[in-house]
Parts: structure tokens; C-alpha cells; sequence
């Protein structure tokens, strides 16, 4: 809920209005656009120099989400496209996600 402080700030009629449909709108883009491709960027970057280390695939997306300061809760969503990228893009596999594991994908 917004505070409201003085003249400068808006109403809650013009945050329903104009501010809370660009904030949906920018975080629908984010959990289909963004994310997923940098998601699959660093897991492929991980597998490439050999450092993905014994981390979950669901430690990997909170670590990532870290750096865009949340999302974490968009990981059901986030996940299948990453792997759709991965395979796409990168011809990569994630086999096992509990430490998760990655292979080759021909």
C-alpha cells in the first residue's frame, strides 16, 4: 500500500491505475524474457568451465535470483523454458537436479 506524504506522491487510485499494471507487466516480461535466458546462461557457463559444483538446481536459481534482487518465487515458471534454452541454444541436458547435473544434449 502506498504512503501517502504529501502533494508530490500519488494516490492509491493512480497506483491501481498506472503503476501496479506496469509492475505486473515488467515482471511477466522478467519471468518469461529475462530470466530464463540468464538462467540458462550461467548453468551453461557453469558446465562449460566445469564449476557447477554439488549445488541443487533450486540453489543455482536462488543464487541467480540474487542478482535481479528477487524472483525467486518464479523459479516453477522460469525452469522449463531455461531447459528448452539450454537445449536449444547451448545443446545442453539437466539430468538430475538434486545436485544438478548436466550433459551434452545431440
Amino acid at each position: 500500500m502506498a504512503t501517502i506524504k504529501d502533494d508530490d506522491d500519488i494516490t492509491e487510485e493512480e497506483y491501481t491505475k498506472y503503476l501496479l499494471p506496469y509492475i505486473n507487466n515488467f515482471n511477466d516480461y522478467m519471468i518469461r524474457c529475462i530470466i530464463p535466458e540468464v538462467f540458462a546462461f550461467q548453468l551453461a557457463n557453469s558446465y562449460f568451465r566445469d564449476c557447477l559444483g554439488h549445488g541443487s538446481l533450486e540453489q543455482h536459481f536462488n543464487s541467480m535470483c540474487d542478482v535481479f534482487n528477487g524472483f525467486s518465487d518464479s523459479m516453477k515458471a522460469v525452469v522449463p523454458a531455461t531447459k528448452d534454452i539450454l537445449r536449444i541454444k547451448y545443446h545442453l541436458k539437466i539430468v538430475e537436479e538434486d545436485p544438478v547435473k548436466i550433459r551434452k544434449w545431440q
